[in-house]
């Protein structure tokens, strides 16, 4: 693998992407309509993509021992890039995408400035705190949809439930990911739900963060936000698939690799419900 190439890996740019996506995705949802993007939100989607990058990157330079086990063909463990090539990659990617969220406005840099310090923190300390870190993580990845409200100028009342919809969601795909990581993660110690209470229980957590979201997932209804017809099917599939890969969760835990896999479906499914119904 090639410098270039290394360095593309390391952003993990579809995590990055789809931070772009939710972004625009909670300015349609705010909006009630498809939105072109203005000079306002263009910055957004830097900040959105090179903020995700630094977390990446910050992530795998604290988890380098972990990958040596988890994942050796990464890039640091690999050999690809060096560590001190990282650590500056990491500080131009948060210098650019805290410059874009300064364009937007002092709102925005606050919300961007925090994001990179729970990234940092979280890479350096919660990681290795079980839950906390999970929810620092989830809180990042959750965070587009308020930041696309705030860009434009229109938060509603729909989009901190989204919020709390992704929030939840994730957490549940955090402590799943913890479950299926934890040979690796006992080289750094890690105090997961997963290696603290044990796979049953890890599962049971897991699971559970993601039927919690499901339970919730009418509120946006409640709210008038979304067209009943555009957001009420997808959702259908989004829940099913959702309850599914919780029940597999706890019947086998050791499926927990498999499931992380499979979690991305209904995540993307739920983002294409908000979408559709904020379009209809």
């Amino acid at each position: 693998m090639n410098k270039a190439g290394a360095s593309l890996k390391i952003l993990r740019p579809v995590n990055c992407a789809m931070m772009v996506v939710a972004l625009y995705v909670a300015a349609v949802v705010a909006v009630r309509g498809a939105i072109i993007p203005t000079q306002k939100l263009a910055a957004g989607f830097v900040t959105a993509f090179t903020l995700t990058g630094f977390s990446m990157v910050v992530n795998d330079i604290y988890d380098l021992e972990v990958d040596r086990v988890n994942e050796p063909e990464r890039p640091l463990p690999s050999g690809a890039l060096s560590v001190s090539f990282a650590w500056y990659y990491s500080i131009v990617l948060a210098g650019i995408g805290l410059a874009f969220a300064a364009f937007d406005g002092p709102p925005e840099l606050a919300l961007a400035a925090l994001s990179v310090l729970l990234s940092f923190v979280y890479s350096s300390k919660l990681k290795t705190h079980g839950l906390a870190g999970n929810l620092s993580v989830s809180y990042n990845v959750a965070l587009p949809f308020l930041y696309g409200g705030i860009v434009i100028g229109h938060l509603n009342a729909v989009l901190p439930t989204l919020f709390a919809l992704a929030l939840l969601s994730n957490t549940g795909r955090e402590i799943i990911k913890g479950l299926s990581e934890m040979q690796g993660d006992a080289v750094r110690n890690a105090n997961t739900v997963a290696r603290r209470y044990g796979p049953r229980k890890g599962a049971i957590a897991g699971a559970g963060f993601a039927l919690a979201a499901v339970a919730l997932s009418p509120l946006p209804l409640l709210f008038g936000g979304l067209s009943p017809v555009g957001y009420a099917v997808p959702l259908a599939a989004t829940d099913v698939l959702f309850v599914f890969l919780s029940a597999r969760l706890i019947s086998a835990p050791e499926s927990a690799g498999s499931v992380k896999k499979l979690y991305k479906y209904p995540m993307l499914l739920a983002m294409l419900s908000f979408l559709s119904g904020a379009l209809i």
